[in-house]
């Protein structure tokens, strides 16, 4: 009994710490405000554990001003809209970065970041279609529900595995201290 016990946990153990994280780069700017430090990579940017396939820039630009910034963010997401695209619409021209590369989100949004295997097989060299009302809420409450997921699961995980391990060197000290 006591081998399975220490087989479960070490198996637990082995498994979660198999699943290796992305780190990203974390920070965002809009126009309204002054902090304008997350428009480069410094000692003091924050990075995070990301539970996702992808590091991201969005770099979102005025036409006019030209190339004045509307807002920035780098982050981490598991279906990003675009992979490296740049799109112009009336108002903003939007740049799309993604890497699969720890801390790959570097850079000013607007050159191709790089950073692991993005290219599709065969190229594609077709146009992409803008769909007012798709995407934005909805990915940010699934990020959010993922993210809210996550914690719970990891506290649980936390849980069983001290149980377990307390069940384990309980029941070991009370057969010693009777035998």
């Amino acid at each position: 009994m006591k081998f399975q016990i220490v087989f479960l946990v070490l198996s637990a153990l082995f498994i979660r710490n198999s699943n290796a994280t992305l780190r990203c780069y974390a920070c965002s700017f809009s126009s309204s405000e002054t902090d304008q430090s997350c428009l480069t990579i410094n000692d003091r940017t924050r990075s995070v554990d990301c539970p996702f396939r992808y590091c991201t820039i969005i770099r979102q630009e005025f036409l006019d001003p030209a190339g004045r910034i509307s807002s920035f963010m780098r982050g981490c997401d598991d279906h990003p809209d675009h992979l490296n695209h740049e799109i112009t619409d009336d108002t903003f021209r939007t740049f799309y970065r993604a890497c699969t590369n720890d801390l790959c989100n570097i850079g000013n949004g607007i050159e191709p970041v790089v950073g692991g295997n993005l290219s599709p097989t065969p190229p594609y060299i077709g146009e992409n279609l803008l769909v007012p009302g798709t995407g934005g809420s909805v990915a940010v409450k699934s990020s959010l529900f993922v993210l809210v997921s996550a914690m719970i699961i990891n506290h649980i995980y936390r849980y069983v595995v001290f149980y377990l391990l307390y069940y384990y060197f309980h029941h070991d000290l009370i057969e010693h201290i009777t035998t």
